[in-house]
């Protein structure tokens, strides 16, 4: 049986009224309406198509005032208080149960609501609550019977009621979650419920990719960058600070946030407004030849790559001067000609590329390839650049690179020797499993940090920085995993400006030892007179104009030394001075 029931207090609704206080209200009321005893394990409430739990309060359900619930009266059931099939239901815990704190409500506060022309008691519209007569609307939905009770579902959705031997195909055992009959149930194929994955569709396992096993470097290229190279621009020319020739990384998108390789797929670093800056020779064209301090590498375009024909390796298209290609034409020091090509009168003058050389290459020159990942072979120059045919009939743009670099190549040994100084190891975050997946991005562990010491002319400089004596202290005894971390905890963490978070500009160090831009501190001084770090008074400390105006012309030029792009647009380089230049050739002091 049905009876609606609704919540009709005049004040604020108590949304912390659980829903075994409602169950045990209503039972009371109908006790009275039906002059006999009425237990609360035989009513089962369902609100918004769902069954509520003892455990659960109105607030879990989004109840809200005058909202209304059905509730189910079972007929016929020897021991109400142990009823299984209500108790199961009703007391089912549920995984966002929350204690009950709240004060229960009265009675009074729960009235009953005539539906049409239904009596305020239970009833049944169609058989009249007649317990003999087979009835498909307070019995099954099948049959009409209303005989075994014990093994009656009720849909957790509509509400009917179905004898267990009545479904198609029939059920042996009480479902322990919630059920639907088969009007409700609906079958979520496609769909990730939770911690559950794709199954593969139909479509899906005709497709070549469903019976594939070649590693596609597991997803790394589309992983996307977790930092970003802040030593330098974007479109900075000539070798990193702190990245030796020799130095590998597993991954391409390791390389980009090293910042020697940028882009994390394409092979050519550059725009044709400006000289492209770095490539990755990968033997992606038949053309490519490699000879290693000389390589001829084969512009980008010329593949079909509508639809999907993404590995398409016959050409169909003329390449055009433009874009990466135009970059790197712009990059070698000859006139720009789009219908031959050009060659340079002097070579070294060129604009610097910074190459790296991907495993790949060992299809085609082993000699010169790294076993694994992606490494730097230091910087190259194009000589000349030639428009040709290509294997496959098209046009294609060649040009001509030639090293130009004072360090080792790393395929002799005297460049696997000095590798083996510095300490170069693969950079390989967090190890990979068999098939070349990597777990994350993670930074190298303490196990693998040395200790590094800058030169000679930047210790003194360092030295004559007395005013961040806490912090050079503080970072010379660290140790680093490499030149290059070393150089980012410089410029990212230890001098970094108070107020914007950025590498400090102009910057001028307090007496109390915090270091800010100028800008950005005058700004400040102008709402208050303390540090933005330690909030000590600046006006305590000094005169407070001399130390605006006090910028840290040591702490310049030993970031200059460190980043050459450091201060490019506002630092003046001062003149290198007797005792100075005494102190780096070793000659007497003059003067």
């Amino acid at each position: 049986m049905r009876v609606k029931v609704k919540y009709t207090a005049t004040e604020e609704i108590n949304i912390f009224l659980t829903v075994e206080n409602v169950r045990q209200m209503t039972a009371t009321w109908l006790s009275k309406e039906l002059d006999k005893e009425l237990q609360p394990g035989r009513i089962m409430l369902i609100y918004c198509g769902k069954q509520l739990a003892d455990s659960m309060k109105l607030f879990d359900y989004s109840v809200a005032h005058g909202d209304t619930f059905i509730a189910f009266i079972k007929h016929q059931i020897e021991e109400p208080a142990n009823d299984d099939s209500m108790g199961e239901a009703a007391d089912a815990p549920h995984p966002t149960a929350i204690e009950d704190d709240a004060p229960s409500g009265k009675a009074e506060d729960i009235a009953m609501e005539e539906d049409g022309d239904l009596p305020p008691l239970p009833n049944c519209d169609v058989c009249k609550n007649d317990s003999v007569k087979d009835c498909k609307s307070c019995g099954c939905t099948e049959c009409g019977g209303k005989d075994d009770e014990e093994h009656t579902l009720s849909c957790d959705e509509c509400g009917r009621f179905f004898h267990m031997r009545c479904l198609y195909p029939p059920l042996t055992i009480v479902p322990e979650e919630d059920w639907f009959c088969p009007d409700c149930f609906n079958k979520n194929e496609g769909v990730v419920e939770g911690e559950k994955t794709f199954g593969k569709s139909a479509r899906k396992a005709k497709m070549p990719s469903a019976t594939q096993t070649k590693s596609w470097g597991g997803g790394m290229a589309c992983v996307g960058t977790t930092k970003k190279c802040t030593i330098v621009d974007k479109d900075y020319a000539g070798p990193i600070p702190g990245v030796h020739v020799g130095q590998s990384w597993r991954y391409r998108i390791h390389v980009s946030e090293s910042g020697v390789h940028r882009p994390p797929v394409a092979g050519i670093a550059g725009k044709s407004s400006t000289p492209a800056v770095s490539i990755v020779l990968a033997a992606g064209y038949p053309e490519d030849e490699d000879h290693g301090d000389e390589f001829i590498y084969t512009g980008s375009g010329g593949y079909d790559l509508s639809g999907n024909k993404r590995t398409a390796k016959i050409q169909v298209f003329d390449q055009e001067l433009t874009r990466q290609n135009l970059s790197l034409a712009r990059a070698c020091a000859a006139p720009i000609n789009t219908d031959v090509g050009a060659e340079a009168a002097d070579w070294r003058s060129s604009s610097p590329i910074r190459v790296c050389r991907s495993y790949k290459v060992a299809k085609k020159h082993p000699e010169f390839a790294p076993a694994e990942g992606v490494r730097y072979d230091g910087i190259y120059k194009i000589y000349k650049y030639r428009k040709e045919r290509g294997h496959s009939g098209p046009y294609v743009w060649r040009f001509w690179f030639r090293r130009d670099d004072p360090e080792p190549v790393p395929w002799t040994p005297e460049g696997q020797l000095r590798a083996k100084e510095l300490g170069l190891e693969l950079y390989d975050p967090d190890g990979a499993d068999a098939d070349g997946r990597s777990h994350s991005l993670r930074k190298p562990t303490a196990s693998s940090s040395v200790r590094v010491l800058p030169n000679a002319v930047l210790r003194e400089l360092i030295r004559l920085d007395s005013a961040n004596d806490r912090i050079w202290t503080e970072v010379l005894k660290a140790t680093f995993s490499s030149e290059s971390a070393f150089l980012e905890a410089v410029t990212e963490r230890m001098f970094i400006c108070a107020v914007c978070q950025e590498l400090v500009q102009m910057p001028v160090t307090t007496p109390c030892g915090h270091n800010a831009c100028a800008k950005c501190l005058c700004r400040s001084l102008n709402h208050s007179t303390d540090c933005p770090v330690c909030r000590a008074s600046i006006e305590e400390m000094g005169d407070k104009e001399r130390i605006m105006a006090g910028v840290n012309q040591n702490l310049v030029n030993i970031i200059m030394a460190m980043v050459p792009t450091y201060g490019k647009d506002w630092a003046i380089r001062p003149a290198i001075t007797s005792v100075q230049r005494a102190r780096r050739t070793g000659q007497p002091i003059v003067g």
